[in-house]
């Protein structure tokens, strides 16, 4: 595995930072390293941040890893890799901007996290009960989509003896086997592509397959195929919607094969999950989620691409788990989660949010408490 080096500056900047709490650091040449903490940008003070000159930053990764790595690192364009610091774990890119060097780092906590942990509703967990299918998690960048992949995972993990796969780029969370058992593979090391793993993987007799992202047409057919062989597959994507993500699938293909993709979506896409995190009453950040799970109104949008209804089919259907973003954000203001200023500035449809809030007493309740999970 690999290690920042202790005493380096890298090691030294990364310390700091874990005492800010901070989940990202950011450093570029010539500039004032930036972490973010709770969702806000912040400049890294000048004591703290060193030297500024290009050769030194340069020599920071030299620094701080083994020399293979860091020829790498400074050869490459980009570069994703994961490595250890303390008892932290990172997700790092490494890039090059006008030539010259840049880096993101993102902590990648261990701890294990259960659904009520991350504040997320418990009809989740239904999710993967279910034997074969696709599951996607979407929702813009640094929103916890791969933190509540990771749940779900651990859900598997400790009620289910089942043989779990996950392809990823790079390896995040590492899994301690218990009832269910794990094998994770890093793209660039253990497989060449996330196409080429998902197609390996279902020669390995797994029950569950993890994709750490949807990236290209081949990990998508891939991802397909193995749904309707009879696997559950778990996914990421980028999307703002449930319907976003179904339309982004769609992109990647020729107009001649959407509707043939379509068709196999309706039939093999179980569930989708967009989540973003919202600044909320405490100071920190919360999720609020959008859920689509699949019926036969659901299959039936997907398959003649009819993916404007599936908002007003999501928003009928909070008694079979589902509920739209607006939704789930009067859910969280009733339980005084988030400010009546954040739900109107999140809303989806600000106008009906502002309806709704006047006479504010939701029906079904979403954040139902689960003392066992």
């Amino acid at each position: 595995m690999l290690e920042v080096a202790p005493g380096s500056h890298l090691s030294q900047l990364l310390a700091w930072c874990e005492a800010q709490h901070a989940s990202d650091l950011h450093l570029r040449v010539g500039r004032r390293p930036s972490v973010r903490i709770d969702g806000a940008l912040r400049r890294v003070p000048d004591q703290i941040a060193g030297a500024k000159d290009p050769i030194e930053v340069q020599a920071w990764m030299t620094e701080a890893f083994p020399e293979a790595t860091a020829a790498r690192v400074l050869a490459a364009r980009e570069l994703d890799l994961s490595f250890q610091h303390g008892a932290l774990r990172y997700r790092a890119n490494f890039s090059k901007q006008r030539g010259l060097q840049a880096c993101s780092f993102r902590v990648v906590p261990q701890q294990r996290m259960k659904l009520s942990d991350l504040q997320l509703p418990d009809t989740l967990a239904e999710l993967v009960e279910e034997p074969r299918g696709w599951i996607l998690a979407t929702g813009p960048t640094g929103q916890g989509k791969s933190t509540t992949i990771r749940a779900l995972l651990q859900e598997v993990n400790e009620n289910r003896a089942l043989r779990v796969i996950t392809i990823e780029d790079p390896i995040e969370y590492v899994f301690a086997d218990e009832l269910a058992e794990f094998e994770q593979r890093e793209v660039g090391i253990d497989t060449a592509s996330f196409a080429d793993g998902i197609r390996n993987a279902m020669r390995q007799d797994p029950d569950v397959i993890f994709v750490g992202e949807i990236r290209d047409r081949d990990s998508i057919f891939a991802a397909m195929q193995a749904a309707e062989t009879g696997h559950l597959v778990l996914a990421t994507l980028h999307a703002d919607s449930v319907a976003q993500a179904i339309a982004r699938l769609r992109e990647h293909f020729p107009a001649a094969e959407q509707p043939n993709l379509s068709s196999l979506l309706a039939r093999n896409l179980k569930a989708v999950v967009c989540q973003r995190l919202l600044p909320n009453t405490s100071g920190v950040r919360t999720p609020c989620l959008e859920i689509m799970k699949r019926d036969a109104g659901v299959e039936e949008a997907i398959r003649n691409n009819n993916l404007h209804l599936l908002s007003g089919i999501i928003e009928v259907s909070v008694n079979r788990g589902m509920h739209t973003f607006d939704q789930y954000l009067i859910e969280l203001l009733a339980e005084g989660i988030i400010t009546e200023a954040t739900a109107l500035q999140y809303a989806v449809n600000r106008h009906k949010l502002e309806l709704t809030l006047r006479g504010l007493a939701p029906q079904n309740p979403i954040l139902r408490p689960d003392p066992e999970r």
